[in-house]
């Protein structure tokens, strides 16, 4: 057994919901958790279940969990002090986290708050020149209907569709693919812009775009980016010090961890609003200003689990390791990179060479893409197809996934959508030869 191969059977043992009655392949709806965040959630629920803020020893452990979950967040994407290879003005690197109970939520939160912003602006004499939002619609509908909304405040929504690009080359052939243009984005930058949002990764086509040069051309045009890094987490650790952006947001349940939402925010870009929380709270302090209700205690442990997973992926101890080195996560999610590979390779291949599968977006697995893919079958039902593979035990979905926007400019119908695997570094090979078997069984029904 190779030393990959080892690894991976090693981080199964992690998991105990696998192996059982369901084989994993929605894990871009939601991972499973390891043994490491069961544990983390148990120990709080007994030995630190406690309102914040006290000076007891029980508080204290429960506000030292919140309180870590929110810096493990800003180590895991890389936000810490520091302007990178950007050539940005130092502490561009410098920022907060809260966490919320989605990212859908996070996103509506800063949406209304540069909404409150504007209106504050205009009741008090000062200027708000920037009241276009510019929003690519091939994203999750999580970043695209919070800013649509802004319509009804003042806002113009300027639409960034995916277009033809470039003709790539690859080992299962030549496409042409469906993506936004950033010469188009160019384009519907101005003076007026306050702010881009993007999707750096697409959860129906799996395919990694440029946020990079987004937020880019954003900051040139002296406006924001937002990028929604959801379908990118659970695959790559972020780097916003790398893209440059000023806002980031993933869910932490696709990412091995709790049914919760993680944002960044540069503190430059924070400072522009004010949190919706009560009055008397400062607005500098912003996990309390903008967390309504707080977070959720006990998902913050099992999000600080992450970094006991990420050392025992790595083999690394517990003592002399600097805490939330954010090297460890790098490292550790290269790692699942390098497992996530070959089962990619494995499923193109399978849906690439039936004749009657149309893989939706790039049909090969070279970089940059992540291991989600989606795919119809001619003559059937996606509805049909996903529902036969649930008869045999294979958990995969079907439908528009909420990038329904996508799908229409595709030309699909959203109402049937697509049938789409998604898989993550736990899954095995049985797992893609199970569905691989289903695929050419059903392929010719």
């Amino acid at each position: 057994m190779s030393t990959l191969e080892h690894l991976r059977d090693r981080l199964r043992g992690f998991f105990p919901a696998l192996g059982r009655d369901t084989v994993f392949l929605d894990n871009a709806g939601g991972s499973q958790v390891p043994r490491h965040v069961i544990d983390a959630v148990g120990r709080y629920m007994v030995d630190s279940f406690s309102q914040l803020g006290g000076d007891y020893p029980t508080s204290a452990r429960a506000s030292a969990t919140v309180q870590r979950a929110r810096a493990l967040v800003k180590s895991f994407v890389n936000g810490g002090d520091g302007a990178g290879n950007l050539g940005l003005a130092p502490g561009h690197g410098l920022g907060d986290v809260i966490l919320g109970p989605s990212a859908t939520a996070l996103v509506h939160l800063i949406a209304n708050g540069y909404a409150d912003a504007k209106d504050a602006a205009q009741r008090e004499g000062r200027p708000w020149a920037r009241t276009k939002v510019v929003v690519c619609t091939a994203g999750h509908e999580a970043n695209i209907w919070p800013w649509y909304r802004l319509q009804g405040r003042g806002f113009e929504i300027v639409p960034w569709d995916v277009e033809p690009v470039e003709t790539r080359a690859g080992s299962s052939g030549r496409a042409v693919v469906l993506g936004p243009r950033v010469e188009t984005l160019r384009r519907l930058l101005d003076d007026r812009t306050l702010l881009v949002a993007f999707p750096q990764v697409s959860n129906i086509l799996g395919e990694t775009w440029d946020c990079r040069a987004v937020a880019s051309e954003a900051r040139r045009a002296g406006a924001r980016s937002f990028i929604d890094g959801v379908a990118h987490a659970p695959h790559h650790a972020p780097d916003v010090r790398e893209i440059g952006c000023d806002w980031y947001v993933y869910s932490t349940y696709k990412v091995y961890g709790p049914h919760m939402g993680a944002l960044y925010g540069r503190r430059e870009a924070w400072a522009q609003l004010t949190g919706p929380n009560h009055p008397f709270i400062p607005r500098e302090e912003t996990a309390r200003k903008w967390e309504l209700g707080g977070a959720c205690h006990e998902g913050c442990a099992a999000i600080n689990a992450l970094w006991d997973y990420a050392l025992d992926t790595l083999g690394e101890p517990r003592e002399g390791t600097p805490d939330l080195d954010r090297g460890v996560f790098a490292r550790a999610f290269q790692r699942f990179a390098d497992l996530e590979r070959p089962l990619l390779d494995r499923l193109m291949e399978a849906l690439t060479s039936n004749p009657r599968v149309r893989v939706i977006g790039a049909p090969t697995p070279e970089p940059p893409r992540v291991c989600t893919v989606s795919f119809v079958v001619d003559g059937a039902a996606s509805a049909d197809v996903a529902r036969a593979g649930n008869a045999e035990g294979l958990g995969v979905r079907w439908g528009h996934f909420y990038s329904k926007r996508l799908v229409e400019q595709i030309g699909l119908d959203p109402a049937d959508g697509v049938v789409r695997v998604s898989l993550a570094h736990y899954n095995s090979h049985e797992d893609v030869e199970r569905f691989a078997s289903f695929l050419s069984r059903r392929a010719r029904a």
